[in-house]
């Protein structure tokens, strides 16, 4: 029977050091620890072929990654092309019909124009406050583009990282010859590029809006002392030359930095 006074004494050995006192109970304690000290030997190699089966489909993945240049080039021609490189084909699908819209609209107005005015009479609207309504479409039509083309090229940057551009100078000015601002997106500078184009289709709509629209017959009838015609005849030419004059910049500007960038690269 136990006696009540004894008292029992647990020193730090006992609770820090249990292996020591293992070694000393003979070889049964050493072969119980042996499997655990190969487990823990293997632990490292399995935790390293973890991490290397987990990094291989990251570095997969990266490779797999869309190009801006690529993806603004394609929304520049078609839109919703891009995004549909970039593998968001419900926004693609969205800015395809986008487009259809605005060819289709622009076609109806080009084809019945006089019975669109005839109309208008009738609520009392002038053919002049018809083609103010028709430019401020159009112009909501010019930003949806240059939106178009942006968000390709961001789309593409975010799943591969910044863009640095092709690195081709003959490219680049080739590029910016066709259209103002396709060079410089190219080498990477987006808001440069959508500069350029911007002031490239506000050229392109001046030049159809003069040839293809009754834009002067309207200022005619306003003001038959033909002075405010003159004037806007003046400000479409001056529009003209400072579009010209930025296309000859487009290319230049996209030659030169595609020539830096690639001497960089070297």
């Amino acid at each position: 029977m136990i006696n009540q006074d004894e008292v029992f004494v647990i020193t730090e050995d006992d609770i820090l050091k249990p292996a020591d006192k293992g070694k000393k109970n003979g070889g049964s304690s050493r072969s119980g620890s042996a499997p655990v000290r190969a487990a823990r030997e293997e632990k490292p190699d399995a935790r390293e072929e973890t991490v290397a089966e987990r990094a291989t489909p990251a570095r997969k993945a990266r490779s797999r990654h869309a190009s801006p240049a690529t993806a603004s080039s394609l929304s520049l021609f078609v839109w919703g092309m891009g995004q549909l490189y970039n593998g968001d084909g419900k926004l693609a699908t969205l800015f395809a019909l986008s487009q259809l819209f605005v060819l289709a609209f622009h076609y109806m107005l080009y084809m019945t124009w006089e019975r669109i005015r005839s109309f208008a009479h009738l609520w009392f609207i002038s053919e002049w406050e018809l083609m103010l309504y028709a430019s401020s479409i159009d112009f909501c039509v010019v930003l949806l583009m240059l939106y178009n083309v942006a968000h390709a090229y961001r789309t593409a940057e975010e799943q591969g990282g910044r863009y640095r551009g092709i690195r081709r100078p003959f490219l680049s000015g080739l590029a910016s010859l066709v259209i103002p601002g396709w060079g410089q997106i190219l080498n990477g500078q987006l808001g440069k590029g959508v500069f350029f184009l911007f002031s490239f289709l506000v050229a392109v709509y001046l030049v159809v809006m003069y040839l293809h629209s009754p834009f002067y017959r309207i200022l005619a009838e306003l003001d038959h002392q033909r002075a405010f015609l003159h004037k806007a005849r003046l400000t479409g030419q001056g529009i003209l030359f400072v579009a010209a004059l930025s296309w000859v910049l487009s290319v230049y500007d996209a030659a030169l930095v595609g020539r830096h960038t690639k001497q960089l690269k070297a």
